[in-house]
């Protein structure tokens, strides 16, 4: 049975392993106004096929977000805002836009996993954002590249 909350979710892991007083946020992918497409994302990363994720350090900076680090727990929720799953970041890496590889580009798991096909769609996601805050998309933008694993399932 599914749990019920993140604080739930976050509980019956710590029953099984030692999490050493970690402590968690709760996380989706995609735009939260759009349930089809967290939901679409949420699959990908519960069957394994979405390992990583990038963001520009801008967003971070913008809504007062602390960057992923190396050992951070993150209850992912679905697209009906409700915990499926426990994700850990194994790496969170500051990297120009046109720095990100293809191998994370293909481990983002979206699209045709190439790395054309990755910088359009960033390309497309990222420049509105970055223009709202006075910013523009360049090869030198800040990116923050992560790379995460499921580490419990609430299934």
């Amino acid at each position: 049975m599914p749990a019920q909350s993140a604080e739930q979710l976050w509980k019956a892991y710590n029953e099984t392993t030692a999490t050493n007083g970690a402590s968690y946020q709760t996380r989706w992918f995609g735009d939260q106004n759009q349930p089809a497409e967290v939901q679409a994302l949420t699959d990908l990363v519960l069957n394994g096929t979405k390992t990583a994720t990038t963001t520009p350090l801008d967003t971070y900076t913008n809504e007062q977000v602390a960057i992923p680090q190396v050992g951070d727990y993150n209850v992912l929720l679905n697209g009906e805002m409700k915990p499926v799953a426990i994700i850990k970041t194994v790496v969170s890496e500051l990297i120009p836009f046109y720095r990100i590889s293809a191998e994370h580009a293909w481990h983002e798991g979206e699209g045709d996993r190439s790395i054309g096909d990755w910088r359009k769609r960033k390309t497309e996601t990222f420049a509105p954002t970055l223009e709202a805050h006075g910013h523009q998309l360049n090869t030198d933008t800040p990116m923050v590249s992560e790379v995460f694993e499921v580490v419990y399932r609430a299934d």
